[in-house]
């Protein structure tokens, strides 16, 4: 009720005409119809937005949830056109995704060069971007083949599959798993610590998968794979790419001549060191 006249006050969306009655039926579902009219730009500029920063590590309009004229996008005529290809593809989150995915922007190399050694916003070079908790967590499951069990939840399940963010895991928490108390993104720790990189250098639960005789390593060393098959398999898990001459040679001579344990110890090392590397932790 209206405080001064007693009327009874509807609710309305922003930039409307004041309603005569209540509107019938769900108010989320009228909300919901104007959020995604095709003649109000802020609903699909801001979603645009977000997934380029989801992708990219920074948004056209950074931070993602500063939109004022004051703060304008470093690409005005791209966020305009990924927002009116949303909404033309019936703001379809998968076609947003490829889109971007698929531009030459997204497949830039992260390496510097004279020109763009100082751009942090013009997307010249792809920015380093660290993995979120859980996808990393499942990438150090699937090169090393041994699964984790998650406390409280059936075998099986991945860490980007919890739905809970209360299960307790010192990985998840040290890579900056969000809480959930509230709906901002930022809760999600994306910055790199000393503690992070502390934890995969010398986590024992790690060190369990590289050793483990049902994982990857103890697998191929059964089947006597040689070692540039070995290598090359490693890389292609790691890295999805082919290892280059010089790692190729180096890891070869790591393992080459040794048996048994020693053989075990040293594919161990191969597969660790990789779990450590730039590459493997960050998109790049």
């Amino acid at each position: 009720m209206h405080p001064r006249n007693g009327q009874e006050v509807f609710a309305y969306p922003l930039a409307t005409d004041y309603p005569k009655q209540a509107p019938a039926g769900d108010r989320r579902e009228t909300l919901a119809r104007w959020l995604t009219a095709a003649d109000n730009p802020w609903f699909a500029r801001n979603i645009a937005n977000r997934i380029w920063a989801h992708l990219m590590g920074r948004g056209l309009v950074e931070p993602v949830d500063d939109f004022r004229l004051t703060n304008p996008p470093s690409n005005p005529q791209l966020l305009d056109a990924l927002a009116r290809d949303f909404v033309d593809n019936g703001y379809d989150y998968k076609h947003l995704i490829r889109t971007i995915t698929a531009s030459a922007a997204y497949q830039r190399a992260a390496a510097v060069n004279e020109t763009n050694r100082r751009d942090e916003q013009n997307f010249s070079r792809y920015l380093f971007k660290r993995i979120d908790a859980e996808v990393l967590l499942d990438a150090v499951v699937q090169v090393t083949g041994v699964p984790e069990k998650f406390e409280g939840v059936a075998p099986g399940y991945r860490a980007i599959q919890l739905w809970d963010s209360k299960v307790p895991h010192y990985f998840l928490k040290t890579f900056g798993r969000p809480v959930r108390v509230t709906a901002c993104s930022c809760e999600r720790t994306s910055s790199a610590t000393v503690g992070q990189v502390l934890h995969v250098l010398n986590s024992p639960e790690i060190q369990d998968k590289l050793s483990h005789q049902g994982g990857r390593i103890a697998g191929m060393l059964r089947e006597d794979v040689d070692g540039e098959a070995f290598v090359e398999e490693l890389s292609l898990a790691c890295f999805s790419r082919f290892p280059t001459a010089a790692e190729r040679a180096k890891l070869i001579a790591h393992l080459e001549g040794k048996q048994g344990a020693e053989r075990q110890r040293a594919a161990e090392d191969v597969v660790w060191s990789m779990l450590n590397s730039m590459e493997f932790l960050f998109n790049h």
